[in-house]
């Protein structure tokens, strides 16, 4: 019998590990690790699980198997749902003042990009990253993942998309790295 889940708008939906599969491969775990955890989830996810509590899990695993995919998994989260994991409990500072975030996690801000500005503002962001002394690797997996969040955005105009593409791009070149080619256009 299948497990249900519950997601965190309290909808209630059957396990699916393809799914679960997807989501990892998407952010830059190779399909076998995502693949093992995605068994092992299966394995260990009770019925009646929150979404939530997949997710840390998940993070986790991916933190020691594949960690440029924890990145940008995390950093999705953050720039394109406005969601933050603090696995440790650490207070950071939000525009309303400070929040103790514990275990769990907090939607901290609007989910969704809205324009190319956001865009370019994460672009300098990245940039001081690289500055600080951030690797490569995951400036890339951030970058892979910003590039979804803008595709994924149902807030953003197509106009608004296409400077942030060609934003991204621009950061992609100037660091030597191909730029991103678009599969389907953009909608």
């Amino acid at each position: 019998m299948p497990k249900k889940v519950v997601k965190r708008s309290g909808k209630v939906e059957e396990f699916d590990r393809e799914k679960l599969v997807r989501s990892m491969v998407n952010a830059g775990a190779p399909e076998e690790v995502a693949v093992e955890i995605a068994k092992e989830v299966e394995s260990k996810v009770r019925d009646g699980a929150t979404t939530d509590e997949i997710r840390r899990y998940v993070l986790a695993r991916l933190k020691v198997l594949a960690p440029q995919a924890y990145e940008a998994w995390t950093f999705y989260d953050r720039v394109a749902k406005g969601r933050i994991t603090f696995e440790d409990g650490k207070y950071v500072v939000v525009s309303k003042g400070h929040l103790y975030l514990g275990r769990e996690v907090k939607d901290v801000g609007p989910k969704g990009l809205s324009s190319s500005e956001e865009v370019e503002g994460i672009l300098k962001e990245l940039e001081e990253d690289l500055e600080y002394g951030v690797s490569k690797a995951t400036i890339n997996a951030r970058l892979y993942a910003l590039f979804m969040g803008v595709l994924k955005s149902k807030a953003m105009p197509v106009e608004e998309k296409e400077k942030s593409i060609k934003l991204i791009n621009s950061f992609r070149e100037k660091l030597g790295w191909k730029p991103y080619e678009l599969k389907k256009p953009l909608a």
